[in-house]
């Protein structure tokens, strides 16, 4: 009888020491976490693989031939600045300010893209000298310039589903750089056209201008023989990289804008594929910037910094990317400091 009574106690014994062992673990200390559960890896808002669409709108009245020329002949300039950095994926297309569209023998008017291919990118062979061609539109369009309604119609079905069909891309930023001696004459105001870009790209702040134009300040040393009004000025100065300053205009009677255009080149770079927003604040030391296989320093001239006011990676122009093929993108790995407990 004590033998069983002992062998009972035993029993429940065991019993008490197997729950108890049940119940520790729940008390078992919050696992670790590894980096690789708390490491950013780019995937969303295209900064991370950043797109631009560009398109250039070209008055080709009779006035703009030595203007066109002058642009052509630079066309290398901008296509440098922007082909450089590898992992920007552009499209560039060129639209003509003539919205005459009753003339069959004008192929290229209305909003549709100029040439064959309709837009250059990456892949494109020959980038320069395409692009170069593209830009010389001519001068036998309409003498009634309009540079908001060929955009409109552009990116407006059925035009961007149809014969300009790939060039517009919904995830990519969009900068419009006009070129024009001459005053806007369509039917839509500056605000008019700026809501329609705003509400295409869903984001005020992925929407870009650019001007080379007549400015009506310097109308007494700037003579031309078109008449001018405010209204493409009063946009150019309404969209994000716009200010008092005007820093995103050019004079056309500047014997070197042509040249300064890579000014705009970098300007739409930097926007567009310089800024990388992290979603957590990092352990700078962890930080790690690779595209593809490259490994990217930290330094300023070229490479990355580190912004924490506005918890960003910054980076530099001077950087040399290795080229790794299409669809590589930047990826940066790094331990979060913010990580919510639960």
């Amino acid at each position: 009888m004590k033998s069983s009574i002992k062998a009972l106690s035993l029993l429940l014994a065991f019993a008490m020491v197997t729950a108890c062992g049940n119940e520790s673990t729940k008390l078992v200390p919050k696992a670790k976490i590894n980096k690789e559960e708390v490491s950013e890896k780019p995937a969303d808002f295209a900064i991370f693989n950043p797109k631009v669409d560009i398109l250039f709108v070209i008055d080709n009245s009779a006035s703009m031939d030595n203007a066109q020329s002058n642009l052509s002949r630079n066309a290398a300039a901008f296509a440098d600045g922007i082909s450089k950095v590898s992992i920007l994926d552009y499209h560039i297309g060129v639209l003509t300010t003539d919205m005459s569209c009753s003339y069959s023998n004008k192929p290229d008017a209305c909003g549709k893209l100029v040439g064959i291919p309709s837009f250059v990118q990456n892949t494109t062979p020959d980038l320069v000298s395409t692009l170069a061609r593209k830009i010389m539109v001519g001068t036998d369009g309409d003498y009634n310039e309009m540079m908001f309604s060929p955009v409109i119609s552009a990116l407006s079905p059925p035009l961007e589903t149809g014969i300009n069909a790939g060039f517009y891309r919904q995830d990519a930023f969009l900068a419009v750089i006009f070129i024009t001696d001459a005053k806007e004459q369509s039917t839509f105001s500056p605000k008019d056209f700026q809501q329609f870009l705003n509400t295409k790209k869903g984001d005020p702040n992925k929407v870009l201008a650019y001007g080379v134009i007549n400015k009506l300040a310097e109308q007494q040393t700037c003579r031309s023989s078109e008449d001018l009004d405010g209204k493409l000025e009063e946009f150019l100065g309404s969209v994000v990289n716009g200010d008092k300053a005007q820093t995103n205009v050019l004079s056309l009677c500047a014997t070197d804008y042509g040249v300064k255009l890579a000014e705009f080149a970098r300007d739409i770079v930097r926007r567009t594929a310089g800024t990388v927003k992290l979603s957590r604040t990092p352990n700078e030391k962890t930080i790690v910037v690779k595209y593809g296989t490259q490994v990217i320093p930290n330094s300023v001239t070229d490479g990355w910094v580190y912004e924490p006011a506005t918890r960003s990676i910054l980076l530099a122009e001077g950087i040399k990317w290795d080229y790794q093929g299409p669809g590589v993108g930047l990826t940066i790995d790094f331990e979060a400091i913010d990580i919510e407990q639960p």
